[in-house]
Formats: structure tokens, C-alpha cells, sequence
């Protein structure tokens, strides 16, 4: 049987999608620590979690995983995540005595000012409001560099060299000198930073700390997709540790690697970032386990293999027929849609409103 923190088991893996993750996970966590009978077993565990939210939902699914005793709550720290406007986590920071992350406002008031003095330069009029339009946008590219991880600014005017958008090209890269070459002047000026960076200084400062003294409590990530460098880098850390492990939500067990190559050029697709973090901590799908003793129904497990299969790359969907086949257990894929698809309603709405409404 599966166990957690064995010395020769698995540190990596996955609750699938549709399952009550926070629910599954705090269940399992509690059954294998005694938390019912030892309310200080998590007490020095650390674990991390997507978001602010996740935090809230854990603390309570851990404290019914108890069967609703007084336990002392493990530290659990929140991520932040793409879609959240949490700011960046700042436990880290301190070890690193890193600067003072920049507010979002003080941001886009000294980029407005940067673009203003842009234009200014080039006797050009530009509206207030447009420049500080133009201002969030250098903010969000900012942000988006830095949760890219592998932006390489300095490349910028070697991109389009001799061609027919070349000189509109070059009035692109001027103005993205601000966040080049101004930017980075006026952040070590203000001594502070920009909150994706700081995030990433804060997660490496981390996992040095992880390395010189390895903890002996659990330390898990739990519910990340590694969307960030920040949460690669503790994913990277935590597998080194004696009690580190790391849950995926919804990883799909069944990529191949000519699926895997596929979505490396597929950022839209829903497995994309946990393929590219699995690539980065350099694992496969078969490395991952199923997160011990799910309460799992075999319509649910159906399901999610036919969901997988219907959002595959479309250069692997020319013998989709014959992989349903292939996934029935008697070879029929008529049963094995209609297994799928047992359960399910179709509501059809007359407008977007009505949509949200039921949703």
C-alpha cells in the first residue's frame, strides 16, 4: 500500500481532477499522522498551498479530517497564483533580507511618470490618460516576464533585424527601454522591487536555507501546477528533503511522450503548464502516484480518461476511435462514452446571464 513520507516511495503525486482535492488531501494527511489522536502530529509541517483562499479551505478540511477536534494547524503558506491578486508571500523574503516589494499603485505612478518623460523627449502630446494606460501595460508585461522566467530582454532588438516592420520595430524597442534599462534604475533608486521578482529571490533564498538545514518536519506543495519559476524552485527544493512532497491537481497519469513533445507547443492546452513543470523537475507521468486510498467512483475515473483523451493535442486525435476502444474495458467504445457520460445533464441557457446564473 501507498504510504507518504516513505524514505523509498514516491515524493510526487496527483489527486485527479473532479476529486474534492483539499478534501482528499487533508483526509489522507490526517489518516497517516494520527491527527485524530495527536493534535501536534502537522504542528511543525509546512505545507503550500495555491492561494489565500486555499489556505481558509485547508485549515478547515484538515481540522474535519480530525473529526472536528482542536488540532494545531500546520504553518501553511499561500503561493499566489496567476488569476489571485494576493501579493507575493513574505516569510520567505525575510531570510534574504530582500527589499520591500513596490505597491501596485506606486508602480504605475512612477511608470506613468517614465512615459510621460518618453514622450516629452520626442516633443510628442500625449494625453495623461494614455500614458497611463500605456504604463499598466508595461506593468502587466513586467509581471508576465517575470512569471515566464526565461525573458531575455537584451535580445529584444536583435529579433527583427533588416526587415520590412524593422523601423517600427525599433520605435517598439525605445520604448521598451523604460522597463529595460529605466526601470531597473529607478527600482535600486527606490530600493524596492517588483513583486513577481521579489517572489522569485524570496522561493531560491528558501530552498538554500532547505539545503544547508533540511527539515526534518513534512514539507509539501500542495494544488500547484508550477505555473510560476517561484513554485518550481521550492518544487525542486522540496524533492530533496527527508519529508518533502509534492501534489498535483489533475494531473493526466496517461501522457505519452509524443503527447508530452506535443504540448510543449501547445501553451493553450490544460495540461501544458503541469507538462512543463514535470519536464523542469525532470520527471515523467509515470513517476507520479495516484494520491493513496481516493474514494473514487468507476463512472468518475471513466469520465476523466474521456475528457483527457477529448482535449489531446489535435495531432493526436486521428485514431481517437480506436483509443476509446483501446480504454474500454471490453472494447467498446459506444459503452465506455455512454460509461463516461452517465450522470450528466445538458442545460441549455438562452444568454450568457442565465449561464452565470446557473453556473
Amino acid at each position: 500500500m501507498t504510504r507518504l513520507f516513505d524514505p523509498n516511495g514516491s515524493k510526487v503525486f496527483s489527486i485527479p481532477a473532479g476529486a474534492n482535492f483539499l478534501g482528499e488531501f487533508a483526509r489522507q494527511l490526517a489518516e497517516e499522522t494520527a491527527l485524530k489522536d495527536n493534535p501536534e502530529a502537522l504542528a511543525d509541517a509546512l505545507i503550500y498551498v495555491p492561494n489565500r483562499r486555499s489556505e481558509r479551505a485547508l485549515a478547515f478540511a484538515l481540522y474535519q479530517a480530525a473529526g472536528g477536534k482542536a488540532v494545531l494547524l500546520p504553518n501553511i503558506r499561500a503561493l499566489g497564483d496567476l488569476e489571485s491578486r494576493d501579493p507575493p508571500p513574505s516569510a520567505e523574503a525575510a531570510l534574504a533580507d530582500l527589499p520591500p516589494v513596490m505597491s501596485a499603485a506606486q508602480r504605475t505612478g512612477a511608470l506613468t511618470k517614465l512615459v510621460m518623460a518618453y514622450y516629452q523627449a520626442l516633443e510628442a502630446q500625449m494625453p495623461a490618460v494614455s500614458c497611463l494606460a500605456a504604463a499598466r501595460e508595461l506593468a502587466r508585461l513586467l509581471d508576465q516576464a517575470a512569471l515566464s522566467g526565461d525573458v531575455d530582454w537584451a535580445a529584444l532588438e536583435a529579433l527583427v533585424p533588416e526587415a520590412s516592420l524593422a523601423s517600427h520595430w525599433q520605435q517598439s524597442v525605445r520604448f521598451l527601454k523604460i522597463i529595460t534599462n529605466e526601470w531597473p534604475v529607478h527600482l535600486e533608486e527606490a530600493q524596492q522591487m517588483d513583486p513577481y521578482v521579489r517572489r522569485y529571490a524570496a522561493a531560491e533564498a528558501m530552498a538554500r536555507v532547505w539545503q544547508d538545514t533540511p527539515p526534518d518536519a513534512p514539507v509539501i506543495i500542495a494544488g500547484s501546477t508550477g505555473a510560476t519559476p517561484a513554485s518550481r524552485v521550492l518544487m525542486r527544493a522540496a524533492l530533496n528533503l527527508p519529508k518533502g512532497l509534492i501534489v498535483f491537481p489533475g494531473l493526466d497519469l496517461e501522457l505519452t511522450s509524443s503527447t508530452l513533445t506535443q504540448l510543449k507547443t501547445t501553451p493553450s492546452h490544460p495540461q501544458f503548464t503541469l507538462a512543463r513543470t514535470l519536464s523542469e523537475l525532470g520527471l515523467t507521468p509515470q513517476a507520479v502516484q495516484v494520491w493513496p486510498n481516493l474514494k473514487d467512483e468507476a463512472t468518475q475515473t471513466v469520465r476523466r480518461r474521456l475528457i483527457h483523451e477529448s482535449l489531446a493535442p489535435a495531432e493526436g486525435t486521428s485514431d481517437w476511435t480506436k483509443k476509446l476502444a483501446m480504454m474500454s474495458s471490453d472494447g467498446d467504445a459506444a459503452q465506455f462514452v455512454k460509461t463516461a457520460l452517465t450522470g450528466l445533464d445538458l442545460i441549455e441557457a438562452s444568454d450568457d446571464t442565465e449561464e452565470a446564473l446557473i453556473a
